[in-house]
Order: structure tokens, then C-alpha cells, then sequence
């Protein structure tokens, strides 16, 4: 049966994560009635701090998300880049107003948590938008114009049938699976990321300075900025060891602040200070991924982690999704007055987004070899770092952090 001309298409989500929230909003936008479907019960306060750069604040304030965050996140005035052996400063990248006037828009710290409720709120506002929590995909089924998702959840089995299926279901997606998209070449990168939250009370002076810190050593870094109106700061060390834990539920393995700390040993006092004043760490393992080859495959794409998971020395996975999302909605906005195609829709969303989402997966991954660096090449990498103006380093990320909105829509 053919579709009337005048009713909706209906869009399927997997997943209720920053990109999928994202994602929804973006196709209500070009004219969807969209279904997101997550397998949580609730979403509760999972992470910790996450940043909000330029090229992802453009999107949150398009889609009417980012002055949700007022008094929530953070505008950072620097970036600034520490030796890990003597806490001297090896670099400096102005934020705040300069961010602003160089890309247009914020760079931005806040608690995961926050953005998430922020998208949330938007999404709740939206009546194209319905959310249904508790819902695990057990299966898909489509063909070339038409995708079925099947679930399972407390009241019993579920089944939505709609023209186009968003995975934005996480590096371990099923959606990807069941599309024969593949699997993604991942693994585990031989780093582990521990986060803390620690009461700013109990944190040295220095770590509560309005700015983002970053830390370099031998295999090793670390990076700390306030949150929540400096209430928190948010600490995140990364270490080269071998992952023994729960890879299901990584996000709630607690490490040993013991084994953290002997890995900073030769560190400089200060540093240490802030390590020490934790007591309670998460321990999660970095995934590394080759990029897929493509992404969708009849009605169904993927976004985010399902297509790209990267690591996180760039700190875009969330501002990746975003694009995603912004570039997903952009795909079919209708031209002319004439509703695009789905296949179409999608061959844009893919042409526009994979190239560059790959780069960032690459240069993400050179990022944290260059962290780590130990010997003479750190000293080189220190060297060059000392020598550069902040307008240079302002300058290095100018292809990250420009608005792509406009690249959306060619």
C-alpha cells in the first residue's frame, strides 16, 4: 500500500543516550514522528564531567538544548597544558571569550548527567517525540523501505514498525548487527581511564581555578575542571596497564586508588595532592576501532559509538554524536518542498559525516600516542609545546572546532 503523501514518516531510535536524544530532536525538526526506545528502566546519573566544544555547542544551541545548561556547565578561560614531573606549564589555549569570538560558540565542561537532562527537557517539550524506557531490542527485521524493531520489556513483548531505524546503541551495537553492517574492528587499547568526582573542598587550590588542566608524563595524563558551579571537580586520569575487570559493567568497576597512585609515583606533589584526595575511583577501559566502511543499510543507519566509537583524547564522542544527529536531520529537510527519500536521505547523512568522523576516530588516537610519550620524544613534544603562541595552538584546532552546520546543508 502506498503512503499518503500527507502523513508522517515515523523514525525509530535505539537508544536514549546524548546521541540518540539528539538524534530525536533533530528528525523531529525535518518532519518526523519519532519513537526512541531505551533499554534502561530510568536514566539515572551515569559519568561524570564531559565537554561541550564548539562544534557540538553550536548544535545544542540550534536545537534549543545548550541555554538549558545556564548556571550548569562551566565556560572555562584556558586550557592549560602542565609537565606531569615538575607541574611546570607547558602550554596555554585561551578559552572563554576568545573561544567565543574565534568558532563562534562556547567551549563548555559539565556534568554528563546535566547535558543529558538538558536534552531530556527538550525532548519532553517536543509532541513528535515519545520516549519509551525499559525497552530491550531483541530483533530487527526490514527491507528496503520499511524497518521492524522488536522488544522485550516488563509489560511484555513490544513491536514498532516505522521507515527509518537509528542504532545509537553504544560501540557493542545490535543494531549494527542486525543491519549486517559488520562488526567493528575494536579492541581494548591497553589504557584505563579512572574519574572521580571530588568535592571541591577537599581538592588543592589550584585544582579549582576556572580552567581545564591538563597533565602529561610517561604513560600517563591527567585532566581536572570544576563542575556544577565549581561545587565538584572532575578528575580524569589515564594510565597504560592491562584491563582486569567487567567489561559488561565497566561503568561501575572501582579501582584501587593504591595501584592509581603507583602509577603516579614519580609524579610532581601537586599533582599527586589531587590524586590522593580521592577515595573513590571508577575504572573504565579505553576501547581503540577501526572506522566501519559504512554505515546503513536500507532504512536502518547507525550514529555515535554504534558507527564510530573513538577514544576520548580529543574529548568528541559526544560532540561527534551531536554532529551526527545535526547531520541525520539536515539529510532530510525537505528540498523544494519535496520530501527526501530515505535511501537518499541517508546516502547524504553518511557522504557528509563519515570522512570526518573517521579523521577525528585518527587524530584521536595520534593524540593520546603523543600524551604519553616518555624519553627524549617527550622532551621534544615539551620543547615545541613551550615555543608555540596561544593563537598557534588556537589555530591547530580551528578544522575540530568550526561549525559544521553549514556543511550540513550543502
Amino acid at each position: 500500500m502506498a503512503r499518503n503523501p500527507h502523513e508522517k514518516r515515523r523514525a525509530l531510535i535505539a537508544g536514549a543516550g546524548i546521541g540518540g536524544l539528539a538524534a530525536a530532536l533533530a528528525l523531529s525538526r525535518a518532519g518526523f514522528l519519532v519513537d526512541v526506545f531505551e533499554r534502561a528502566t530510568s536514566l539515572e546519573e551515569v559519568g561524570a564531567g564531559i565537554q561541550i566544544p564548539p562544534n557540538s555547542s553550536s548544535i545544542l544551541a540550534d536545537l534549543g538544548v545548550l541555554h538549558r545548561l545556564e548556571g550548569k556547565a562551566m565556560e572555562p578561560d584556558c586550557l592549560r597544558v602542565r609537565s606531569g614531573a615538575s607541574g611546570s606549564q607547558l602550554m596555554i589555549m585561551p578559552l572563554g571569550r576568545e573561544a567565543r569570538l574565534r568558532w563562534d560558540h562556547p567551549m563548555l565542561v559539565a556534568h554528563r548527567a546535566d547535558l543529558q537532562a538538558a536534552l531530556l527537557d527538550a525532548v519532553s517539550q517536543d509532541i513528535n517525540i515519545h520516549l519509551e524506557l525499559g525497552a530491550r531490542v531483541t530483533g530487527v527485521e526490514f527491507d528496503a523501505t520499511r524497518v521492524t524493531l522488536q522488544m522485550a520489556s516488563d509489560s511484555g513483548d513490544l513491536q514498532e514498525t516505522g521507515d527509518l531505524l537509528v542504532g545509537a546503541d553504544g560501540a557493542h551495537s545490535l543494531i549494527r548487527r542486525a543491519a549486517g553492517l559488520g562488526a567493528i574492528k575494536a579492541g581494548y587499547s591497553g589504557r584505563v581511564a579512572w574519574r572521580a568526582l571530588l568535592p571541591a573542598e577537599q581538592a588543592p587550590a589550584f585544582a579549582r581555578a576556572k580552567e581545564t588542566a591538563l597533565w602529561l608524563g610517561p604513560k600517563t595524563h591527567l585532566v581536572h575542571y570544576p563542575l556544577r558551579g565549581g561545587a565538584f571537580i572532575n578528575i580524569v586520569a589515564i594510565t597504560d596497564d592491562e584491563w582486569r575487570g567487567d567489561d559488561e559493567n565497566f561503568w561501575v568497576s572501582q579501582g584501587d586508588p593504591k595501584q592509581l597512585l603507583r602509577a603516579f609515583r614519580d609524579w610532581d606533589s601537586s599533582a599527586r595532592k589531587l590524586l590522593e584526595a580521592v577515595t573513590d575511583w571508577r575504572r573504565w577501559p579505553l576501547l581503540d576501532a577501526e572506522p566501519l566502511k559504512r554505515w546503513s543499510a536500507g532504512p536502518i543507519t547507525l550514529l555515535g559509538d554504534a558507527a564510530h566509537p573513538m577514544l576520548p583524547f580529543f574529548a568528541q564522542g559526544a560532540a561527534q554524536a551531536i554532529e551526527d544527529a545535526a547531520a541525520l536531520g539536515a539529510a532530510f529537510m525537505p528540498r523544494s518542498w519535496q520530501e527526501v527519500s530515505i535511501t537518499r536521505g541517508l546516502a547524504d547523512y553518511e557522504r557528509k559525516r563519515h570522512a570526518r568522523a573517521s579523521r577525528v576516530q585518527s587524530a584521536s588516537r595520534k593524540q593520546g600516542m603523543i600524551y604519553h610519550l616518555a624519553g627524549p620524544a617527550a622532551l621534544v613534544r615539551d620543547m615545541g609545546m613551550r615555543a608555540l603562541p596561544p593563537d598557534m595552538v588556537m589555530a591547530r584546532f580551528d578544522w575540530l572546532y568550526e561549525d559544521q552546520r553549514g556543511a550540513f546543508l550543502t
